[in-house]
C-alpha cells in the first residue's frame, strides 16, 4: 500500500526536513515534539503523543532514539519518557528510529512492537557516514588553526565512519594514519596511500597528531594516553554514548576535545532527512507494505 498518513515524533532539524519532504510527496503528517514544524493543510502538531499516534500508517523516531536512556530524543519539549513512548505505541504499526540501545530493544521485542533500526541498515549507515565525514572535515577546518593539507590526522578505528573520514582527508591532502586491530583493516588502509598504526603503538605516537578523529565507541584515549599529546592537538569524538576520550582529562591537560554527536543533523539536515525517508522506502517495498 502506499503511504497515506505517518506520524512523527521528537527527533532534531533531521525530521523537521523529513515532514517537509512527506509533505512534499501529499503525504499526511501527524507530529509531536518535531522542532520548528510549521503546521499546514497536511502537517498536523498534535500536544498530545497519542492523539499524533492514530490512524496513521508507520511512525517516525528520531535518530538516536535516545541519548540519555531515559526518554526520547527531541530537540523540542516537553520530553517523553522511553517507557511512556513504548506503552502509548500500537504494536502492529511499523516503528523507525535509530540507534536503539540493548535494553530498548529488549523492551521493544517485550511489547511487540514491529521496529526497524535506520542505523542498521548498511545503505542508510554509508550515506550517514559521507555526512558525518564533512561535518567532520568542517569542524576541523573551524578550530585548527592549521589548514588540513598542513596537518597530520589519525583516525582511530576503521568501520564505515572510519574508512569515509580518512579518505576525505586524505583527498584534502593530510598526512592521514589509522590506528586499528585488524590485519585486513591495515591492508585496506595501505591499498588506499594512508598510514597504519597498531594500537599498541598508540602511546609513542601521540606527540605528532594536529587532529584525532575517535570512531571507536570505547575508552581509547584514556587519561594516560591524553598526557602525551602536544597542547594544539585537536580531538573530534564522534563514537556513540560516551565515546571514547576522557574529556576531563583533556580538561585537565588543556587539549580541545569535541564529542560532536548527532553531525548529520546540525550539518546536513535535509540530506540526512532524505537518506531517511529512502532507508524507510527500500524497507517498506522489501516488506511489501
Amino acid at each position: 500500500m502506499s503511504l497515506k498518513k505517518i506520524a512523527v515524533v521528537g527527533g532534531d532539524r533531521r525530521l523537521t526536513e523529513l515532514t517537509a519532504a512527506y509533505v512534499g510527496e501529499g503525504i499526511y503528517v501527524n507530529t509531536y515534539n518535531v522542532p520548528d514544524v510549521k503546521t499546514s493543510d497536511f502537517i498536523f502538531s498534535f500536544p498530545v503523543l497519542k492523539d499524533a499516534l492514530q490512524d496513521v500508517d508507520i511512525c517516525i523516531g528520531p535518530i538516536p532514539f535516545s541519548k540519555d536512556g531515559i526518554s526520547v530524543f527531541s530537540e523540542a519539549g516537553p520530553p517523553i519518557s522511553i517507557d511512556e513512548f513504548l506503552n502509548s505505541y500500537p504494536k502492529t504499526m511499523p516503528l523507525f528510529i535509530g540507534g536503539m540501545t540493548t535494553e530498548v530493544n529488549h523492551r521493544i521485542e517485550e511489547l511487540g512492537i514491529r521496529a526497524f533500526d535506520l542505523m542498521e541498515r548498511e545503505e542508510f549507515a554509508i550515506l550517514n557516514a559521507t555526512a558525518t565525514a564533512e561535518g567532520i572535515a568542517g569542524i576541523a577546518l573551524e578550530e585548527m588553526p592549521i589548514t588540513i593539507n598542513e596537518s597530520l590526522c589519525l583516525v582511530l578505528g576503521y568501520g564505515r565512519i572510519g574508512k569515509t573520514v580518512s579518505s576525505l582527508l586524505k583527498n584534502m591532502e593530510a598526512n592521514v594514519w589509522i590506528a586499528a586491530r585488524k590485519p585486513s583493516d591495515f591492508a585496506w588502509v595501505r591499498s588506499r596511500g594512508m598510514n597504519t598504526l597498531p594500537l599498541a603503538q598508540l602511546q609513542s605516537f601521540l606527540t605528532y597528531p594536529d587532529l584525532i578523529v575517535n570512531t571507536v565507541p570505547s575508552m581509547i584515549m584514556d587519561k594516560d594516553l591524553i598526557k602525551y599529546l602536544h597542547r594544539d592537538t585537536l580531538i573530534i569524538d564522534v563514537a556513540s554514548g560516551k565515546g571514547g576520550v576522557d574529556f576531563d582529562a583533556c580538561g585537565q591537560y588543556g587539549i580541545k576535545a569535541i564529542h560532536a554527536l548527532g553531525i548529520p543533523g546540525k550539518t546536513a539536515p535535509r540530506s540526512a532527512a532524505l537518506y531517511i525517508m529512502q532507508t524507510i522506502k527500500n524497507i517498506l517495498q522489501e516488506l511489501n507494505f
